[in-house]
């Protein structure tokens, strides 16, 4: 228990700092993702970012997502330690965002009968905890067996105060990017997956259907 409490307290120390500068040291691409052992000032460690043309020696920029432990990597069949799931730096503060909030589009043109449109479910999410919901949708990104589960980002086109992407969760195969597809699944609020993935809202158990 202290070694593990003691490793946690460094992990905080050691990388509390949001955004990153690091030279590559090592590369591997599998699986849609690019993992590199990299290098900053002080210390040496692996992240994992959307496939990308990088090469060892360069500099990147990048910033956290969220770490995390003994992760495994089917693809690879190799399993990190500690591992950073990293994006791209972004250049725009929150409070910028919160500047140019978007005008709310509460329909979409994938709406059916019994389908719920994703800015209905981001306003009324209280309404809906622990509720089955259903979403006609387009699918923009799967990220697969991340905490033993498939991540799939739908969206139709609505939006409610610049909240326009939902994520659900499944074992299920995942849908390929760009279908439009039927999801069903419970709605959790302000749900935290730890090592820096937290949700105001989500859908688990995600079922999927043409």
């Amino acid at each position: 228990m202290k070694k593990t409490l003691l490793l946690l307290l460094l992990g905080v120390s050691l990388y509390a700092t949001s955004v990153h500068q690091a030279t590559i040291k090592e590369k591997l691409n599998s699986g849609g993702y690019t993992y590199m052992k990299v290098t900053d000032t002080k210390h040496t460690y692996w992240i994992a970012m959307t496939q990308r043309d990088v090469k060892v020696g360069d500099t990147i920029n990048f910033s956290e997502q969220g770490w995390m432990k003994n992760f495994h990597s089917k693809t690879l069949n190799r399993t990190f330690a500690n591992i950073l799931f990293a994006g791209d730096v972004k250049r725009e503060t929150q409070r910028q965002k919160l500047q140019k909030i978007k005008p709310d589009i509460m329909g979409s043109k994938y709406k059916t009968k019994n389908t719920l449109t994703i800015a209905q479910l981001f306003k009324n999410r209280d309404l809906y905890v622990g509720k089955t919901v259903t979403v006609h949708a387009k699918v923009t990104k799967v990220s697969q067996q991340i905490m033993k589960l498939n991540w799939i980002h739908l969206e139709d086109n609505s939006r409610f105060m610049n909240m326009d992407d939902l994520v659900f969760t499944s074992t299920q195969t995942p849908p390929k990017v760009g279908a439009i597809v039927y999801a069903t699944g419970t709605v959790i609020k302000d749900k935290d997956f730890g090592y820096g993935y937290f949700y105001p809202l989500i859908i688990q158990k995600a079922t999927f259907h043409k």
